[in-house]
């Protein structure tokens, strides 16, 4: 399918998402745009940062696969991006349909923390006490029903329990030692409470976590109630709010923390909720995880001393 014919479709699939009472709720995506993928030098670059990659067989972006994604919960109308200012064309090129009023542009990257609180100011300003749900680009998904599935009971969660924030688990399949780790309270439900964050073990607790069943990988997604998150950064991150105005300002985006959303507030905040998934996560952070990837896609590509050069 041509790039255009995609969109022609997209946006009659708006306007139908638009029409569908189902889906006439007071729910946003926020869709995160990170960095300029380190890990993955020299295949992501600063003007190609990995979200704009091609890793399956469709050879839609990583980001445009998670608009996709996003718009089988919302309409587009309701997707929103945050992205360094950097990536404006990059963006503009991959969803042309997106209005521009649903893409904030950071000044500078400050990791997770910021670019969630930017886009909870951004939203209650605009829709009132909205839900967000933040999805990240660089993942790859086998089940994409099953996250979907998942996604949807995560947001009917936060309806019913407006004072809770929802974290996804991904079921670990081994013992890694690159993920950060959730320990949930025991139990056979398929959403249970968060009762600690761990950072990247060494590979011998990684294989406690693992034999325990108590343990599931952080795979950074989130909902929640944006009044709600917007409370958390007032108690736990005040510097975070305090930069935040009407208009971005870059001197004080610039002076904001570089910091993630689990350290922030995740660590610090109670009533936060994990949806246990099983959707086949894989995160995109590494060559080996790229390299399984494009094998399952059938994707060729080359590669120096370890390092994917090129995707063919």
């Amino acid at each position: 399918m041509s790039h255009n014919a995609e969109n022609n479709m997209l946006l009659a699939m708006t306007r139908k998402t638009i029409n569908d009472k189902r889906l006439t709720n007071n729910v946003y995506v926020v869709i995160l745009i990170g960095g300029k993928g380190k890990r993955l030098r020299p295949l992501s670059t600063d003007e190609k940062p990995k979200a704009f990659l091609s890793v399956t067989k469709d050879r839609k972006t990583m980001f445009r696969r998670t608009v996709l994604r996003a718009e089988r919960l919302v309409p587009l109308s309701r997707i929103v991006v945050v992205a360094n200012s950097a990536n404006r064309a990059n963006v503009k090129r991959d969803m042309p349909l997106l209005g521009k009023d649903n893409v904030f542009l950071e000044p500078v990257s400050r990791n997770t923390a910021p670019a969630i609180a930017l886009a909870a100011y951004n939203l209650e300003r605009r829709a009132g006490d909205c839900i967000m749900v933040v999805l990240p680009t660089d993942q790859y998904i086998i089940d994409e029903a099953g996250y979907i599935a998942a996604l949807k009971k995560g947001v009917d969660f936060i309806r019913r329990h407006e004072d809770a924030i929802v974290i996804f688990g991904q079921k670990p399949t081994y013992a890694a030692t690159g993920f950060g780790y959730i320990r949930v309270e025991a139990g056979r439900g398929r959403i249970a409470k968060v009762e600690q964050f761990t950072e990247k073990p060494d590979l011998k607790t990684a294989k406690k976590y693992l034999k325990s069943g108590r343990y599931l990988w952080n795979i950074s997604t989130f909902i929640f109630k944006t009044n709600n998150i917007l409370r958390a950064f007032k108690e736990f991150a005040p510097d975070i709010l305090h930069g935040l105005k009407d208009e971005i300002d870059p001197a004080a985006y610039g002076k904001m923390p570089d910091i993630s959303i689990d350290y922030a507030i995740m660590e610090k905040a109670s009533g936060v909720y994990c949806v246990k998934s099983d959707c086949g996560w894989q995160d995109m952070g590494s060559f080996d995880a790229l390299r399984k990837v494009l094998k399952r896609e059938g994707r060729k590509f080359t590669e120096t001393g370890g390092k994917i050069t090129k995707i063919i």
